[in-house]
């Protein structure tokens, strides 16, 4: 199956509506999507989100599906998170109730980056710490672990800059010990690990060891504009020659 369970559109950052994105993710072949804009209440980058309240939220999801039952494609309802340091994530029940397929991501760490070089050990301890947490919560996927680093002094880089210097920070904080234990709190939560198509990640070595481990994989693009829509091909060929297991968005549900 072709998919992409992972995309933005104009209801956040992504630059075509919800109907636009059907329309081209069916004419690109794609089989199945999933629709993730962007909310969190706590995190101050969202600029674009400021004006958004929870009502916006579940029509959007309203949108979305009255847009893809009309479509020849399957077409999921979701949205992308973060949250504090203990997991919590700054969306209620009701959003995340009505939510196909719910992304937690690492988008930023509770340690200010104020003169803080990109190789600061105690930044990212914390953000190890930050992705151990999230692996417990209620979402049902991890995003982006290891693809767009909030790390610090990356200022004024452009983006290809950016992935070989998130690279490096992958290498040496992101190690074997640390996937070990991230493996087990996924598994034991049910969460899976999003293989992410716009940075080319994560490591091979790290698919094999989280599916030696147990842990099921979600495949999305994190496509903001049409070039990236349904770019998983790196991520598919890994899903096939590993033989990973995928987790679909599982619908509505009812978290307590």
């Amino acid at each position: 199956m072709k998919m992409d369970w992972h995309i933005h559109s104009t209801f956040s950052d992504g630059k075509q509506s919800v109907d636009e994105l059907i329309m081209n993710a069916e004419k690109i072949g794609l089989e199945s999507i999933a629709i993730t804009d962007h909310f969190d209440t706590n995190d101050s980058s969202l600029y674009y989100m400021r004006d958004k309240k929870e009502e916006d939220v579940l029509r959007h999801f309203e949108h979305i599906r009255d847009a893809g039952s009309k479509s020849k494609i399957e077409v999921f309802v979701g949205i992308e998170t973060g949250s504090d340091m203990d997991g919590r994530m700054y969306v209620s029940d009701r959003i995340l109730n009505e939510a196909d397929i719910v992304i937690c991501s690492p988008h930023y760490v509770d340690l200010d980056k104020k003169g803080r070089s990109l190789m600061d050990e105690e930044y990212w301890e914390h953000y190890k710490m930050l992705l151990l947490s999230q692996a417990d919560n209620q979402a049902d996927v991890a995003g982006h672990p290891e693809g767009y680093l909030p790390a610090p002094g990356l200022e004024g880089t452009s983006f290809e800059e950016r992935q070989r210097l998130r690279a490096m920070v992958a290498e040496k904080y992101l190690d074997e010990p640390f996937y070990r234990e991230y493996a087990s709190r996924l598994k034991k939560s049910g969460k899976a690990f999003e293989i992410h198509g716009a940075s080319s990640t994560p490591r091979k070595w790290v698919l094999e060891l989280l599916r030696d481990e147990g842990v099921s994989f979600s495949v999305g693009s994190d496509a903001h504009d049409l070039p990236l829509l349904g770019r998983n091909e790196r991520g598919l060929e890994l899903v096939y020659e590993l033989n990973l297991k995928i987790k679909r968005p599982i619908g509505k549900r009812r978290f307590i």
